[in-house]
């Protein structure tokens, strides 16, 4: 069974920026449009007789700087566990009814292998089962399969309840109400009583009489946990799998934990182990790791490259190094405030153009929005009066276009190309007017200094 574009599952191909360009650029001639544009917009190459999925690393090839120039730091993003336990060592918070946008609903890049309609598993999940059962396997992405949150040990931290038997390709993964009442009353419900009856009160006994106790007046819902104590977890688990393998539909059921959000909280430096040991046990303090297996998780790293030398390239005219051509602007002061800084840092409640490309991918533009928006109008000035004086000290930034941070529009009246030339496609950047006429030893170099 084959899944369609563009969620089939093909080969991957990573290539660097420099060999992607260069195989389209091969591609772009009458008779190979078809793959030209099938390569560029889908990603997608026949590579011997086959289709693959092209990745691009954009750091492959690329030349790093030597060692005494840059500093490397590593931090743990995220942590996902495909388990068939709960191996915690804290208190599981569990939701009675399950809030539906606590459900995977995004692509996490993890698939279950599934074999149509029998089984279903992980690479560590697969030992479960019978390997000679696996025929016509296909790689279902998580977040298509039925799945509903079951509980927090942490708050950064959500284990999910995965059902691959209610899998149906084409088909939305929300689980139904009839089954989510099957889900609660004959496997949840049972289950957390049966093992901890003193907290059979706070369970609701009916689907529909949860779905009303946790719904308000207005019929908004206000999802609650209740506590299961963790010296029971490792009951819990199996009890859960139990229960749902003897229903209809409910069978090979998984869990998948997610720590999500970690990044900052486990800095550490790569090269000592020490620290790297000391960056996992901080990020896994809430598991029970006598219980964790290895080959169930997945790790994700992150790398922080600091250069020093980049840091300043705001504050020099000697272009160089940056850019083989540019067309630049000598902005007057009025417009280096009010269009140039003011698009950078836009005023509280001021007017926001619309369909802006480019600043609202960028984090600082969302941090400074989010600071914006959480100050009266008063503080919110001064706080845009600070960031001003600093950005007088910049001498040049990418010109703000009416639309987007960096423009590479040919030409034009008031643009000066570097070198001198016809006007052709390059970066436009803004020249603060502080920086010219008041020091004769400021010069614009693209080329050659």
């Amino acid at each position: 069974m084959q899944l369609e574009s563009p969620d089939e599952d093909l080969p991957a191909i990573q290539v660097s920026l420099n060999e992607f360009v260069s195989a389209a650029e091969q591609m772009f001639i009458p008779d190979q449009l078809d793959n030209f544009l099938r390569f560029v917009l889908a990603g997608r190459l026949q590579y011997h007789n086959k289709l693959a999925r092209i990745f691009i690393n954009a750091r492959q090839g690329a030349s790093a700087p030597p060692m005494s120039q840059y500093q490397l730091y590593r931090d743990i993003d995220s942590v996902i566990g495909i388990t068939r336990d709960l191996p915690f060592q804290l208190p599981l918070a569990i939701f009675p009814l399950a809030s539906f946008r606590d459900a995977l609903t995004e692509d996490n890049h993890l698939k279950c292998p599934l074999s149509c309609p029998k089984v279903c598993g992980f690479s560590s999940y697969v030992q479960y089962f019978d390997k000679h059962t696996f025929k016509d396997v296909i790689g279902i992405p998580l977040h298509r399969i039925p799945n509903m949150a079951l509980g927090k040990a942490d708050r950064r931290h959500i284990t999910r309840i995965f059902f691959p038997q209610l899998y149906r390709q084409g088909q939305s993964p929300a689980i139904p109400p009839e089954t989510m009442t099957v889900i609660y009353e004959k496997c949840l419900r049972p289950a957390v009583v049966g093992l901890n009856p003193v907290d059979r009160s706070r369970w609701p006994i009916t689907y529909s009489t949860a779905m009303n106790l946790y719904r308000d007046q207005k019929g908004k819902f206000h999802f609650g946990t209740v506590d299961f104590p963790s010296n029971l977890l490792d009951k819990l688990g199996p009890k859960l799998l139990e229960m749902f393998q003897m229903q209809d539909g409910l069978h090979g059921t998984f869990f998948v934990h997610e720590l999500r959000g970690t990044k900052g909280a486990s800095h550490h430096d790569p090269s000592n182990a020490g620290a790297r040991h000391a960056a996992l046990n901080a990020v896994f303090h809430l598991f029970d790791m006598s219980l964790v297996r290895p080959e169930d998780w997945v790790v994700d790293i992150g790398l922080e490259i600091q250069h020093e030398g980049h840091i300043d390239i705001f504050h020099s005219l000697d272009l160089h190094c940056i850019f083989s051509q540019i067309q630049y602007r000598i902005i007057d002061d009025a417009d280096w405030h009010n269009l140039v800084f003011e698009r950078y840092f836009p005023p509280k409640g001021g007017p926001v153009a619309n369909a802006l490309q480019h600043f609202p991918s960028a984090s600082y533009y969302r941090q400074w929005q989010t600071l914006m928006d959480g100050l009266d109008k008063d503080h919110a000035e001064i706080i845009q009066n600070h960031h001003l004086q600093w950005f007088h000290q910049l001498y040049w930034v990418p010109h703000p276009e009416s639309d987007r941070m960096w423009s590479t529009r040919k030409g034009g009246k008031g643009w000066i190309m570097l070198p001198p030339g016809e006007p052709r496609h390059c970066p436009r950047i803004a020249i603060n007017p502080r920086f010219i006429g008041k020091d004769m030893t400021v010069a614009l170099v693209v080329g050659t200094p």
